[in-house]
């Protein structure tokens, strides 16, 4: 007991020593270029190391699935590098391997002398802060059990006692998966993480890697980044602390109800693929508590849950679909995106109809005629309807809209133009084109006049785009509806900048979680670009209400002494 006592007593010092008060900054630092020492000369393996020590540093089991010769055992090599003064223990299983060759021969000298079965491990698995077993599916039942204990409780049982195994990391490897009812469920379910790995992909590491004159067993790790023992207990006790809020939780809970659903609706070969037990989720937490911790925060963060990318599949068919569903999360849930992408529509919905009821009060209301004579439909005006004088030798139209219509100068903004009463009559009996003044222009233009769905006049611009227009009243807009749409303006402007300022948050929120230790920009630049997406809808809508608040200014401005 007393080396027990010893330990806690190092770890307490240790923590009012360094942890307490540490820069988070710094230790996420440290962490970052740990990783890169470890996968120095590992040729598009960096994803993997990362996630190993993540598994290393919070205790946890790797396992490896891909084909031979793609450095799998050398990963595990180069994670002891990542711990001072640690030992490996190495093995390649065979359907003949013995209990002696992983857990330690027995000592011939007990059994003779004391009569005591007991194994000398040094050397061996029990002994070892990093393990790498090969080929794990192939081990027989004896080495299989016992293992199991290890796993669990980091305990081995040699002789009448059990002494505590210092395994930090156990990372497995096969080309296969473990076949079913092969008894093999328990210790698959017990290895958190679980990896894929290929030949190497790209063409210039491709030839890296094959001129490479680096020893890849080298110790690539400077001696200031190697963590120390005291460190690590300390370390095991510190990310305990990091707490799962409310928010996050019912997002795990979210994404827990999906893949349980995903799971029912398989087909038969695929059945249980997706079934996660309660064990994983538990140890799934304490590596999101790690991730975190490491990347300097107190919480877990959205970006921490992408790691069950790697965590809950069962077989490469339910790794893609794990993989599809974490990213829409990422997309979609992450940082509120598809709150915030709804509560965008609604205000564009809103806007519209403001600009709706800014259109249905002044626009000028059109009837239909059948005329037997010319065997078609024209069209009339009621004048008075539309507080109009027919006898004003010219109308002043209105644009509800900003809208560029000079073919002189396209740069320049249309807001009103004259049309006589002549050509306005003309139009009506046979449509097309007329002739009129943009602003106080002395030369006119051909303006497009149509009738939209509601048979109401506009104009339309040089992209055939449709602008709604008025006629100029010679009371000029009510002042009782004036003011309600100022309000009606307003109170979009206000929702807008709310929202803005939503959005910025989150923004600002992701950007803060960044850059994360254990993930790659494969998984944080679309959500990167989901939030910059919805910043631009958001500066879109302000375009719009700017452009309505430019109508009405128009309206306000020129709607009055339409006449000319």
């Amino acid at each position: 007991m007393i080396p027990i006592v010893r330990a806690e007593i190092s770890v307490r010092h240790f923590l009012s020593r360094k942890q307490v008060g540490m820069d988070n900054k710094a230790l996420q630092d440290r962490i970052g270029k740990l990783i890169d020492a470890l996968a120095q000369g590992l040729y598009e393996r960096k994803d993997t190391m990362r996630l190993c020590l993540l598994a290393a540093l919070c205790g946890e089991s790797v396992f490896m699935l891909g084909p031979p010769g793609i450095a799998k055992s050398l990963l595990a090599r180069r994670l002891i590098c990542a711990f001072s003064d640690s030992r490996a223990f190495e093995y390649l299983m065979t359907r003949f391997s013995t209990p002696e060759e992983v857990f330690g021969p027995l000592s011939i000298q007990a059994l003779k002398d004391e009569g005591r079965y007991l194994r000398l491990t040094e050397g061996y698995l029990p002994d070892a802060e990093v393990v790498f077993l090969d080929e794990i599916w192939k081990a027989g039942p004896a080495i299989l059990n016992t293992l199991l204990t290890v796993i669990n409780e980091r305990r081995f049982r040699n002789g009448e006692k059990e002494i505590r195994v210092p395994m930090r990391l156990l990372v497995t490897a096969s080309n296969e998966l473990p076949e079913e009812q092969s008894g093999l469920e328990a210790l698959y379910d017990r290895m958190l993480i679980r990896l894929w790995l290929d030949r190497i992909q790209q063409k210039q590491n491709f030839r890296a890697m094959l001129t490479s004159r680096q020893d890849p067993s080298q110790d690539t790790v400077p001696a200031t980044l190697k963590i120390e023992d005291e460190e690590y207990l300390a370390w095991q006790q510190a990310l305990t602390q990091v707490s799962l809020g409310d928010a996050l939780f019912e997002q795990l809970f979210q994404l827990r109800e999906r893949l349980a659903t995903l799971n029912t609706q398989s087909d038969e070969t695929h059945r249980q693929s997706l079934y996660v037990s309660d064990r994983r989720w538990k140890k799934a937490l304490r590596l999101l508590q790690a991730s975190a911790f490491f990347n300097g925060r107190q919480q877990i963060v959205p970006l921490d849950l992408l790691l069950l990318k790697d965590c809950l599949w069962h077989d490469l068919h339910a790794r893609e679909l794990l993989h599809q569903q974490l990213g829409d999360f990422a997309r979609h849930q992450a940082y509120e995106q598809d709150r915030l992408q709804f509560a965008l529509q609604q205000q564009q919905q809103e806007l519209a109809h403001v600009q709706e009821g800014m259109v249905q009060e002044l626009g000028c209301q059109l009837e239909s005629v059948q005329n037997p004579l010319l065997k078609r439909t024209t069209w009339q005006i009621d004048f008075k309807a539309n507080g109009l004088d027919p006898r004003q030798p010219h109308f002043r139209l209105l644009f509800l809209t900003p809208c560029q219509l000079d073919p002189q100068q396209p740069e320049r903004l249309t807001r009103y133009a004259t049309l006589s009463r002549r050509d306005l009559l003309q139009w009506l009996r046979k449509g097309g084109r007329v002739q009129a003044r943009l602003h106080q222009d002395a030369a006119s233009v051909e303006l497009l006049l149509d009738i939209d769905h509601r048979q109401q006049l506009m104009v339309r611009d040089a992209a055939n785009r449709p602008v709604p227009v008025a006629f100029a009243r010679p009371g000029g807009v009510p002042e009782w509806l004036r003011q309600r749409w100022l309000e009606a303006l307003e109170v979009r402007e206000a929702a807008l900048t709310e929202l803005r300022r939503d959005i910025h948050t989150q923004r600002q929120l992701f950007t803060s979680h960044c850059p994360h230790l254990f993930l790659s920009s494969e998984w944080l630049l679309p959500i990167e670009e989901s939030l910059l997406q919805l910043v631009q809808k958001d500066e879109a809508l302000l375009a719009l209400l700017a452009e309505a608040r430019e109508a009405l200014d128009n309206l306000l401005q020129y709607a009055s002494g339409g006449t000319t």
